[in-house]
């Protein structure tokens, strides 16, 4: 037997005979007794036989000790790879229309004006849809923009024709739209059941003088009052609501102050909240302005807690970290971002760029097919900077985006508060 490469051991603030365990690869956590710790560490170490051998299956079981032969790192490939090219699941992100609303001083779509996607490209991506549904168990839908409330029959005609295909071969079907809230009326949201929309996420930028700097209408007008009252009116009918605050060098410290705006328009039920990294993508933001995303996950832990001491956050459960085995659907095999074109893309940062067009949902060649090869062949466990790495399986080599623009820091948040979170759930699965 040896050690895993992945195990982490933290105090344990309520219990001086006891330490945390956890192990980034098995995603175990357990508490385990000093003294029991002390003959792992002396088996480690200098090679003492363990002689509990109950502490040796637990210790197998969640990971922490694992058999002379196993390579750890042909275990995560081995899972990368199946969940990079299986193509029983297909994930879809489409964007109507790249036209907006809103002049938000950070988009990278700025100046967009595409109109809107055609019924040609909308039978094509049903046409694909239905190809597809041979393969394929579950299929996920995101609605993106621009805005895409403003392409709503767009919305209802692929929606409806994808749902007769799932009903038909008994695929799963679930959706979900990214929206900036403004024309969130109730009919709006009465369509979103039958569209099956299940999920939500919409963008506050602080409170409300800082927000409408940010995020104001095309002719300057302000938004944060008219999204919060379509929120607070029709907090009945929402779906799962995520409302995220992007969050740089200009704003992070209205934080705090936003959580009591949230409260004041009843919404501590109905949303959560959380804070979004907002970065230089396609040089349309200061690199100036953006925190170092180190700095980012500080804030944003920080946030958590206020989050808990304000009752909008039970607890840090579901901040458990959870394991990638490829890290989003930008190395996916069966994941494709599409614009009103039909073009195709692997990240929805990449919407936009032609030089990061992979290919175009009405024709069979690809394009840029090194572009492609870029996001699906990379391989984290033979990469000098993260093949060493203990959080490793939690992250399986970051952003690839930020990969491919060279941005250093691709890494996910655990990298540096893992302590931090773990310390705190177990604090809560154990007292």
């Amino acid at each position: 037997m040896k050690k895993s490469n992945y195990n982490f051991f933290y105090e344990y603030e309520n219990d001086d005979e006891k330490l945390i365990a956890y192990n980034s690869r098995t995603n175990a956590l357990a508490l385990i007794n000093k003294e029991d710790y002390n003959k792992y560490k002396s088996f480690v170490d200098n090679n003492l036989k363990i002689k509990n051998s109950k502490l040796i299956d637990d210790l197998k079981k969640g990971g922490f000790l694992i058999d002379d032969n196993v390579n750890e790192l042909d275990i995560l490939r081995y899972n990368m790879l199946h969940s990079r090219y299986s193509n029983k699941s297909m994930g879809i992100t489409i964007a109507p229309t790249l036209e907006c609303n809103f002049a938000c001083v950070y988009c990278y779509e700025k100046g967009k004006n595409e109109g809107y996607m055609s019924q040609e490209i909308q039978e094509n991506i049903i046409k694909y849809v239905r190809n597809q549904s041979k393969y394929i168990r579950n299929i996920s839908i995101t609605w993106y923009g621009g805005e895409p409330l403003l392409a709503l029959d767009v919305i209802e005609n692929i929606t409806t024709k994808i749902l007769e295909i799932c009903e038909k071969k008994e695929i799963k079907y679930s959706a979900g739209i990214i929206t900036n809230g403004y024309n969130l009326t109730k009919d709006i949201l009465l369509k979103f059941k039958d569209f099956k929309i299940g999920s939500m996420q919409v963008t506050i930028d602080g409170t409300e003088y800082i927000h409408n700097q940010r995020r104001p209408l095309i002719d300057g007008k302000p938004t944060f009052s008219k999204i919060m009252e379509n929120l607070s009116k029709n907090k009945d009918l929402l779906p799962s609501t995520n409302l995220r605050v992007n969050i740089d060098k200009e704003n992070h410290k209205n934080l705090i102050e936003l959580i009591h705006v949230i409260k004041n328009y009843g919404l501590e039920s109905n949303v959560k909240v959380y804070p979004g990294y907002v970065e230089p993508t396609n040089d349309c933001y200061s690199l100036d302005t953006c925190l170092q995303f180190s700095d980012f996950t500080k804030k944003e832990f920080e946030f958590n807690n206020e989050l808990i001491k304000e009752n909008l956050m039970s607890s840090f459960n579901h901040k458990y970290p959870y394991l990638k085995a490829n890290f989003c659907g930008a190395d996916n095999y069966t994941s494709i971002v599409l614009d009103p074109k039909g073009n195709i893309y692997k990240c929805w940062s990449d919407v936009g760029r032609d030089e990061f067009v992979v290919g175009n949902i009405s024709q069979t060649n690809k394009k840029n097919i090194n572009k492609l090869f870029e996001y699906m062949l990379y391989d984290p466990t033979t990469d000098s900077e993260c093949s060493e790495c203990n959080v490793l399986p939690l992250c399986m080599g970051g952003c690839p985006r930020r990969r491919i623009d060279k941005i250093v820091d691709r890494c996910v948040a655990y990298k540096y508060v893992l302590k931090d979170y773990i310390e705190k759930i177990a604090r809560n699965m154990y007292e």
